[in-house]
């Protein structure tokens, strides 16, 4: 009964992991490169299920596929440095595979040799080789993203459609599974594992991945534009060479101060810095090392800092007392509840119905 529910739930998910693999291929909009590095990484990951799942399959269908023995547990050196050049491509907006990335992929070629002309390197070898090679990448994976989350509060006032918090939870779903199979092979190898032990690892295994192919298929059903990242992101900039005099700091900050208080732009929750810049003629560049550094804050927080004023009044005016909560961040310039909450805390210590019934609190 183990043995049928486990590979029952590995064709499955192998199954949803080529459908969407086919989807991400013939994605035409958007940054399709990103679109190709996705398919390739899910179809990866299908070959190395299937591969598991062989015995079973030749079982069921009574068709010879030994051939295929190792050739899909080979695909999973694809893992880390597919997920990784996929992270890399909606994170750098300029970011375009180069014939250096080929070095990626000099691993996955030597075992998928191995595997084709059946050499059989030891079961030991081969999967200590894969997750020695894998882990090191989801890490890095995680590293691009939290980097890329802060730098686009530099450029954006409302992030929460850009901040990849999806991507996030795809990774970590993957790198929880990869750290149950390796927890599973360490045991195994120190002969401190059993046969009931393998096969709860491997259910585990299977059952995380199979929610990850979830996950990806209905976020791509959803919104399918969100797997080319952001192509309105910035590109990070460096201070150290800035030309920009102290004089000049000030005079922009006076500038930004005025048009701020005068024209109230920050009620625009998709304001971005770009526009504000046009409209002061600054460059991006100088307006956001004069936040920065003038102010100690990032763009992001600046504007929530206006908002939140703005907010503050409408919870202590009188006239707006019948206000909702939810129609006051709308006016105040948010289009997100969570990121209301969030950051009236940080701002002022209380919750916005908190502060509301503190009415002398500035």
């Amino acid at each position: 009964m183990h043995r049928i529910l486990i590979y029952s739930l590995a064709i499955l998910t192998a199954i949803l992991l080529l459908i969407f693999s086919v989807f991400a291929f013939s994605y035409k909009k958007g940054n399709t490169k990103s679109h190709k590095m996705l398919a390739a990484f899910l179809f990866a990951n299908a070959l190395y299920i299937i591969d598991f799942s062989l015995p079973a399959i030749i079982e069921a269908t009574g068709v010879s596929l030994i051939w295929f023995s190792g050739i899909g547990t080979a695909f999973g050196f694809l893992f880390g440095p597919l997920l990784y050049l996929y992270t890399k491509s909606i994170t750098q907006k300029e970011f375009s595979p180069k014939s250096s990335d080929l070095f990626h992929l000099i691993v996955f070629v030597l075992f998928f040799i191995d595997a084709l002309f059946k050499i059989r390197i030891p079961f030991i070898y081969l999967y200590s080789a894969l997750y020695l090679q894998t882990t090191p990448y989801m890490i890095a994976c995680f590293l691009l993203i939290l980097n890329y989350r802060r730098t686009i509060k530099n450029y954006f006032s409302s992030i929460e459609k850009l901040n990849l918090t999806w991507m996030l939870y795809v990774v970590g779903a993957f790198f929880v599974m990869w750290m149950v199979d390796l927890s599973d092979f360490i045991l195994d190898s120190l002969k401190l594992s059993s046969h009931t032990v393998n096969i709860y690892f491997a259910f585990v295994s299977l059952l995380i991945n199979f929610i990850f192919a979830i996950l990806i298929f209905y976020k791509a059903l959803q919104h399918p534009e969100v797997f080319s990242g952001m192509p309105e992101a910035e590109k990070p900039v460096k201070y150290e060479q800035s030309r920009l005099t102290d004089s000049e700091k000030t005079e922009y900050l006076q500038k930004l101060r005025d048009y701020f208080h005068q024209q109230k732009p920050y009620l625009n929750p998709e304001l971005t810095i770009t526009e504000v810049a046009r409209k002061l003629n600054v460059s991006v560049k100088y307006l956001s090392q004069v936040i920065n550094e003038s102010l100690g804050k990032n763009f992001y927080d600046f504007i929530n800092s206006y908002r939140i004023e703005e907010a503050k009044q409408q919870l202590k005016n009188e006239t707006d007392s019948r206000k909702t909560i939810l129609e006051v961040l709308y006016e105040s310039g948010f289009n997100s509840k969570s990121a209301f909450n969030s950051a009236f805390k940080k701002h002022t210590g209380f919750t916005p119905t908190e502060f509301r019934k503190q009415p002398l609190i500035n």
